[in-house]
């Protein structure tokens, strides 16, 4: 069985769809040899779970019994994908991507021990980029979880986590669209200013509770405005008519004009262009996410539209 595990919004998963699984070499090698299945991966969270590492798009390939072959991530160009494949049923045995299944051992605890508790911070310390903040040196977002500890952290007395999440939040900003607000997936360089254009609901939902959880700590207009751009992004092109939310909005208008051409432009040269496609499914997850966000954004500023907000997507209406 050949897995692709794609996203609506992925530019590169457009690359496979158009080249790769459209070269007539691959779809008579695929259709020879292969049970092909497609998923979108925002459609089905345990396998985003399974294979979240490893994409987007991720190429999985799968014996009859469900054992794992072969684990792809990023885009594969034909030839490649033609000659893996042949490689494939020549030697179906799992290759060097696939890896012994990690055995997580059951506890009973209901904290982490003092000890684990200092090994994490020293992990997620180690981690800081101090040179550019955020944790991490690749790809650049805030990284919700990483911010959360920090906040554990700071009120633990760690005055350091406080410099790490506000250096984080200020360059985050690069991320944020000027034009439409909402935050952009990630800068695939350090410095921040490389955006990849993707507007995943996701990211708009941690961001909003991060700016927000910020701005009731230190009250810094920064941390401020930036919430209400993100609140109104998503309450303006993510909201469904019937209360819930979508799931994303795409970083292309179309194969000729890319995000980093669109994005560029002003609100009615945009608009005049065409509108970058908006994923319209609406997922309970994706909700849920929605609005813890609104209702933090709520607690933070008193703004009542947040609260009926996330009230009317609790209610599916």
């Amino acid at each position: 069985m050949l897995l692709d595990l794609h996203a609506v919004w992925c530019h590169w998963c457009h690359e496979m769809d158009t080249k790769t699984y459209q070269d007539p070499a691959v779809k008579a090698a695929i259709a020879k040899n292969y049970v092909a299945v497609s998923v979108d991966a925002d459609s089905d969270p345990a396998l985003t779970s399974r294979y979240g590492d490893w994409g987007w798009p991720a190429t999985i390939v799968l014996a009859a019994d469900g054992t794992e072959i072969v684990k792809r991530r990023g885009y594969i160009a034909p030839a490649q994908m033609l000659s893996l494949l042949d490689a494939i049923v020549a030697d179906p045995s799992p290759g060097p991507s696939v890896g012994a299944v990690l055995k997580v051992k059951n506890s009973s605890a209901i904290s982490l021990a003092e000890k684990d508790r200092a090994a994490l911070s020293e992990a997620v310390d180690a981690l800081y980029d101090v040179t550019n903040a955020g944790w991490g040196t690749e790809h650049k977002y805030i990284d919700a979880s990483a911010v959360e500890w920090s906040f554990a952290a700071l009120d633990a007395g760690n005055q350091l986590a406080m410099t790490q999440v506000r250096r984080t939040l200020d360059a985050n900003q690069n991320l944020i669209d000027p034009v439409w607000g909402g935050v952009f997936q990630y800068s695939d360089q350090a410095d921040w200013k490389s955006p990849h254009y993707e507007k995943l609901l996701s990211y708009q939902a941690d961001d909003l509770r991060i700016y927000a959880e910020a701005y009731s700590r230190w009250h810094r207009k920064t941390d401020l405005e930036a919430a209400q751009k993100l609140y109104s992004y998503l309450t303006t092109f993510l909201s469904a008519p019937d209360g819930g939310f979508y799931v994303s909005q795409d970083a292309d208008v179309s194969t000729k004009m890319t995000g980093h051409e669109f994005y560029a432009k002003a609100d009615a040269a945009r608009r005049a262009a065409g509108m970058p496609k908006i994923d319209v499914h609406e997922y309970s997850r994706e909700a849920g996410w929605a609005i813890r966000a609104l209702c933090k954004y709520y607690d933070v500023t008193g703004d009542a539209a947040a609260l009926i907000r996330a009230e009317r997507g609790a209610s599916g209406r």
